[in-house]
C-alpha cells in the first residue's frame, strides 16, 4: 500500500507544487525517502526569489552575499504504516509533517504577513493526508508567493 500511495498521491502533489513554484524561479521538486519518511524540495536563487519576493523574510541578503545561494521549498512527510506499524488503524499513507520556506514554516510566513487566517490554514496542514493537502498547498504557496511580489 504505501508504494501505492507514494507512486501516486505524493507524485501528485509534486507535480501540482511543480506548477505554482517553477513558473515562480524554482526547479522541479527533487524528492527522497528513507525509513518511512519522504522529502520533497524545490530550489530558487536566492537572489532571483529576494527580488521577487521581498516581503518575505528570506529575502533579506545575508552578510556574506547572495552567491551560490538557494531558497528552498521543503514538504515532509511521514508514512502512517512506519509511524504506526503495530497499530490496527495504520491506513498506508504519507502525512505532512512540515512545510517551510528556508526553514521558516508556512504558517508562521503568513503570520508575519498579518494573514492570521490563511495562517491557520497553513498550520491545519500539518498532519493532514498527501491527499487532502493537494487541494490546499498549492493554493497556499501560490498565495504566499503572489502576496509578497511588489505591485507594479
Amino acid at each position: 500500500m504505501p508504494q501505492r500511495e507514494e507512486s501516486s498521491t505524493v507524485a501528485w502533489l509534486q507535480e501540482s507544487i511543480d506548477a505554482v513554484l517553477v513558473p515562480r524561479g524554482f526547479a522541479p521538486g527533487s524528492a527522497g525517502a528513507s525509513n518511512g519518511r519522504r522529502q520533497i524540495i524545490w530550489c530558487a536563487a536566492a537572489d532571483a526569489f529576494a527580488a521577487r519576493f521581498p516581503a518575505l523574510p528570506v529575502s533579506q541578503e545575508p552578510p556574506e552575499g547572495w552567491a551560490g545561494m538557494c531558497t528552498d521549498v521543503v514538504i515532509d512527510l511521514v508514512d502512517v504504516v512506519d509511524e504506526a506499524a503495530d497499530a490496527e488503524d495504520a491506513s498506508g499513507d504519507w502525512r505532512v509533517t512540515g512545510v517551510n520556506v528556508e526553514g521558516y514554516p508556512l504558517d508562521r510566513l503568513f503570520a508575519g504577513l498579518g494573514l492570521s487566517a490563511t495562517a491557520e490554514r497553513a498550520g491545519a496542514l500539518i498532519g493532514s493526508s498527501a491527499h487532502d493537502s493537494l487541494a490546499w498547498l498549492p493554493p497556499l504557496l501560490l498565495e504566499l508567493l503572489e502576496g509578497s511580489t511588489p505591485q507594479r
